[in-house]
């Protein structure tokens, strides 16, 4: 039998109000990012990460300080509508923890990246649609 891969898990994590949320944790439990909104149901929840997942090449990410002075990053999917007010982007995940240098903060941003890329190798490897736990 062929030893299980190891690397980036997604994981759903509960809400307020009986909602769903995700993280995404490098193999040895490390959180590389989470998700900003939160899904009434685990088939919603499947239908954002599996964009997230797909569109992850066109994810714009940005830095900025926390009210506490540390280091933070967010990551948003491309505006797809012209509706007024459609500009005004909502970040889809958000880095699970600050940072002391901006450095390492660019570094966080990478590992998420990297995460979301090996996630979605695992998911065309294996043939499985986005499914729990990955």
């Amino acid at each position: 039998m062929a030893a299980e891969r190891r690397g980036p898990r997604l994981l759903i994590v509960p809400a307020a109000d009986r909602c769903l949320g995700w993280a995404l944790r490098a193999a040895n439990g490390r959180p590389l990012g989470v998700g900003v909104r939160t899904y009434r149901s685990e088939d919603e929840l499947a239908e954002a990460v599996r964009e997230l997942i797909i569109e992850r090449a066109a994810l714009r990410c940005s830095t900025g300080q926390s009210e506490g002075r540390q280091w933070v990053w967010s990551a948003y999917l491309p505006v797809r509508s012209t509706r007024p007010g459609a500009a005004d982007a909502v970040p889809v995940a958000r880095s699970a923890r600050g940072y002391l240098r901006r450095d390492q903060c660019q570094a966080g941003i990478e590992g998420f990246l990297a995460g979301l890329q090996w996630v979605g190798q695992e998911l065309r490897r294996s043939g499985r649609d986005v499914r729990w736990p990955l």
